[in-house]
């Protein structure tokens, strides 16, 4: 209260009054007006609330500061108690209109009500902003993507002759929100192209956003690297038992359902499919194979297929130097019977003999082909589990290389 009485104080109020009072208080703040305004922009980073994907926009909440020297608000301080800094109401002076050139939104921002002004005439308006801005978005990464955004700050009725925008970072970004985005860069290129129709003092900042891929390793990555653990766990089962397609078909029904499962993960993507999609659906068509693989070695190595016998192992066998089992013939004895009942029991005899002797035949037979249909089947599985772990190592590899090109 006693400032109020204090001559030097109150004498500042009155001064400042017929300042803001002025009609010229909301004009450009120039004594000469073939002089341009200098404003500078200053951006700290709060926090990334997010980036829309399907609509490609960057949503920052920044402190958003702008500066510049107002030529009426400045004073002599010792003939007013020594007062180098006061507030005053934003909307008593002139405000430099700076806006976002990408801003993705049409709402109204909300400027601050207040600013400050030094006894030089420097003028700061100083308010947390939400920007949010069109930005390209690249996916083909994710969840290692990373995006460069281009902020571009111009006047929006006042020519580069008049006011001159210019960037002022006078410290480091601060966010304190980070969530599933974070800044890694904040850089402003030399090499600024002028806004085309726009004959305005352009500023353009290039944020980089990168995201947390900590939540997608694990839901995503972690569990199809599981379940491809099993799939090569499952050729250790022997080809011709059941289980093993019992096994691969489980397999690749808990794959196919996770993945349905996750793809709400996956962000909505309008160009190019995001590389570890084309991994997971690639892996996905891999264990469709060997189910397919499975159940064709299946019914080969039970001797079920006839083609194979009659057209396959008639080759295989010429080329190897094997050759199809001939049962050698029993000939009859030369012996003279003495009676009649006794060359009837031999005949009897004989033709037992003979029945066995083609039963036996068929068996060797049979196990000769079965054998021969699980050999041709391992080497046909083991050439395919040679190939399927050569596409997973070559797609993991790929996948990691792209990944580290980004990092």
């Amino acid at each position: 209260a006693g400032a109020v009485f204090d001559p030097p104080h109150s004498s500042l109020s009155q001064w400042l009054d017929s300042v803001m009072e002025a009609e010229s208080a909301k004009l450009r703040p120039v004594s000469d007006w073939r002089s341009s305004v200098a404003v500078r922009v200053d951006l700290s980073f709060l926090s990334v609330l997010g980036v829309d994907e399907k609509n490609e926009r960057l949503q920052l909440y920044t402190l958003y500061t702008l500066g510049w020297r107002d030529e009426r608000l400045s004073w002599n301080s010792s003939q007013y108690g020594g007062v180098l800094r006061v507030t005053v109401p934003a909307q008593s002076i002139w405000l430099p209109d700076i806006i976002l050139y990408e801003t993705a939104t049409t709402d109204e921002e909300q400027r601050s009500s207040y600013v400050s002004a030094t006894d030089g005439g420097w003028v700061e308006l100083q308010q947390p902003r939400l920007l949010e801005s069109s930005c390209p978005l690249n996916l083909y990464h994710f969840p290692l993507d990373q995006h460069t955004c281009n902020l571009t700050f111009l006047s929006q009725s006042h020519t580069a002759m008049e006011v001159e925008v210019f960037w002022g970072r006078r410290e480091r970004d601060s966010v304190f929100s980070r969530g599933e985005w974070e800044i890694i860069s904040l850089a402003v290129p030399p090499d600024l192209q002028s806004i085309p129709h726009f004959n305005t003092s352009t500023i353009r900042v290039q944020v980089t956003v990168r995201r947390s891929p900590l939540l997608y390793v694990v839901t995503l990555l972690l569990p199809s690297a599981l379940m491809l653990v099993l799939d090569l766990l499952a050729f250790l089962i022997p080809v011709h038992l059941k289980q093993r397609l019992s096994v691969m078909a489980t397999v690749y029904t808990g794959h196919f359902i996770f993945i349905i499962t996750v793809f709400t993960l996956f962000p909505p993507f309008t160009q190019q499919l995001p590389l570890i999609e084309m991994y997971l659906f690639g892996t996905l068509g891999l264990l469709a194979l060997g189910a397919v693989e499975t159940a064709i070695l299946f019914q080969l190595a039970n001797g079920r297929s006839s083609w194979v016998t009659k057209h396959v192992f008639t080759t295989l066998w010429k080329q190897t130097g094997r050759s199809q089992w001939v049962e050698p013939q029993m000939h009859r004895g030369a012996g003279v019977c003495m009676c009649s009942r006794l060359e009837e029991c031999v005949y009897a005899l004989q033709e037992e003999l003979t029945h066995i002797r083609h039963f036996l035949q068929d068996l060797r037979q049979d196990r000769t082909t079965l054998s021969m249909c699980r050999e041709l089947s391992l080497a046909i599985d083991r050439t395919f589990l040679y190939l399927h772990c050569l596409v997973l190592a070559i797609g993991g590899t790929v996948l990691y290389c792209q990944w580290r090109s980004t990092a």
